[in-house]
C-alpha cells in the first residue's frame, strides 16, 4: 500500500497530460516514470498490482500492462510471474553540470554554487558520478573551448548533462545550441538549467528548470512603486538570456500595472565591467531615477558604491535592489533588498527532470518554474517619496 500511495500522488501530473491528449498508457508510464526520478521508489521495491494500478489511475488492465512493458523495456523495472512488478537495481550514472561561462568553481557565483552544491549531495545519495565541466583558460575562441568540453564529455562516458547556459552576445549566442546539438548527436540527455539556450520570444525544444524570474521582476519593482517611486532604472544584461529578459518583462509587467510608462531610456543594458562611475553618472543626469533595479546584487553593490561616492544616500535620496540574496547582499553598507533563489529544491527539480530525461529521451519539452521570494533590507526602506 505504501508504494499505491506515492503513485497516488502523481495523479495531479495525470490530470494536466490529459490536455495534451497524449495516449492514456503513456500517462500512466510517465507519472510512474516521474516517481521514479523523484526517488518515491527505491530499487527493490515492490509496484502494485495490475490491478491496484488500474483503480489507481481509472484505467483498463490493458493500458496498465502497456505501460508496464515500456517501464521494462526501459530497464526501469523486473517483472516475473508470481513475484509482481520490482524496480531495477540502480547502476551508477555518470553526469555533469556543464557551465560554459566558467573556468573555475568559483566562477559559478552564488547561486550556481549553490546548484552545484545541491546536485553533489544528490548524486552522492543516488550513488552516482557528479562531473563539474568547465572550459579550458587557452585553446582557441570561446566556441572552439565550448566544443571542446563538448567532447570531453563525450569521451567520459557521461549519460546526461545539466546544460547551465552561457549569457552571449546576439552574434554569438547560437555557441549554445551548437554544444547541446553535439551533445545529443552523441545521445546524452540534456536540460537546461536556469536559462533557456535562447532568449524570449524564442523557446528551445529542451525541458528547462528555472526561477520565476518574471515574478521576480515584478515583486521587487511594485514594492519600489509602493515605496512611492516612480522613475525606476533597471540595468540588465546586454547579452543573449531568458532569465534576465524574464527579469525586465516583470519590471514592465509592474510599471504597466500601476499606470507608469515604460520608458526604454531607463532600461540601461550593462556588463559588469560597464558598472564604473561613469555609467553611473550617465545614469543620474540622463534619468534622474528615484529608483534602480539591477539584475544580480553584485551590479547592485558596484552601482550602489558610485552613487555613495557621487553624495547619495542608498535607501533615500535612491533606493537600491537586486536579484540573488548573495551573502553580500546583507553585509553591504547598505543592506540590499533583492530577490531569493531557493537552491535546494531547485537542484532537486533539475535531478529529477534530466533522470526523466534519461529514462525517456522524447518526452515533451517542459518548462519547470521554482518561486522566488522578496527580501526587503535598508536599500528600499526610506521614506516614501
Amino acid at each position: 500500500m505504501r508504494q499505491q500511495e506515492k503513485t497516488t500522488a502523481g495523479v495531479s501530473k495525470l490530470a494536466e497530460d490529459a490536455e495534451e491528449r497524449r495516449p492514456r498508457h503513456r500517462q500512466v508510464f510517465e507519472t510512474i516514470l516521474g516517481d521514479i526520478a523523484a526517488g518515491l521508489f527505491q530499487p527493490g521495491d515492490r509496484l502494485p498490482t495490475e490491478a491496484e494500478l488500474a483503480k489507481t489511475f481509472s484505467a483498463s488492465r490493458t493500458t496498465i500492462a502497456r505501460a508496464m512493458r515500456d517501464l521494462k523495456s526501459k530497464g526501469l523495472v523486473n517483472r516475473q510471474r508470481g513475484a509482481g512488478t520490482h524496480i531495477a537495481m540502480r547502476q551508477e550514472k555518470r553526469v555533469a553540470l556543464f557551465a560554459p561561462f566558467t573556468q573555475s568553481p568559483s566562477d559559478l557565483g552564488w547561486i550556481g554554487g549553490q546548484i552545484h552544491a545541491h546536485l553533489q549531495e544528490l548524486a552522492a545519495q543516488r550513488r552516482d558520478h557528479l562531473r563539474l565541466q568547465i572550459v579550458s583558460r587557452t585553446g582557441g575562441n570561446r566556441l572552439d573551448q565550448m566544443m571542446a568540453s563538448a567532447r570531453a564529455l563525450i569521451e567520459q562516458g557521461v549519460a546526461g548533462v545539466f546544460y547551465y547556459p552561457v549569457e552571449l552576445p546576439k552574434d554569438e549566442a547560437y555557441y549554445n545550441s551548437m554544444v547541446v546539438d553535439k551533445l545529443q548527436s552523441a545521445g546524452i540527455a540534456v536540460i537546461c538549467v536556469d536559462r533557456d539556450i535562447v532568449s524570449f520570444p524564442d523557446r528551445s525544444k529542451l525541458a528547462l528548470v528555472t526561477y520565476d524570474n518574471r515574478r521576480g521582476g515584478y515583486l521587487v519593482t511594485d514594492h519600489l512603486i509602493k515605496q512611492g517611486r516612480k522613475r525606476i532604472a533597471f540595468i540588465g544584461s546586454p547579452f543573449v538570456s531568458s532569465a534576465a529578459s524574464d527579469r525586465l518583462r516583470g519590471y514592465c509587467d509592474a510599471l504597466e500595472d500601476n499606470g507608469l510608462i515604460v520608458d526604454k531610456s531607463f532600461i540601461r543594458p550593462a556588463t559588469f565591467d560597464d558598472l564604473n562611475a561613469a555609467f553611473a553618472q550617465s545614469l543620474i543626469s540622463e534619468c534622474r531615477p528615484d529608483a534602480v533595479v539591477c539584475k544580480m546584487d553584485h551590479y547592485a553593490a558596484l552601482v550602489g558604491r558610485h552613487l555613495m561616492g557621487m553624495g547619495l544616500t542608498i535607501g533615500k535620496d535612491i533606493l537600491l535592489a537586486g536579484f540573488d540574496d548573495d551573502p553580500l547582499a546583507g553585509l553591504l553598507p547598505v543592506p540590499l533588498t533583492t530577490i531569493r533563489f531557493v537552491a535546494e529544491p531547485f537542484a532537486k527539480l533539475c535531478y529529477e527532470r534530466l533522470m526523466s530525461q534519461m529514462a525517456d529521451p522524447e518526452p515533451l519539452p517542459a518548462v519547470t518554474m521554482v518561486d522566488v521570494e522578496l527580501i526587503v533590507r535598508e536599500s528600499t526602506a526610506g521614506a516614501k517619496l
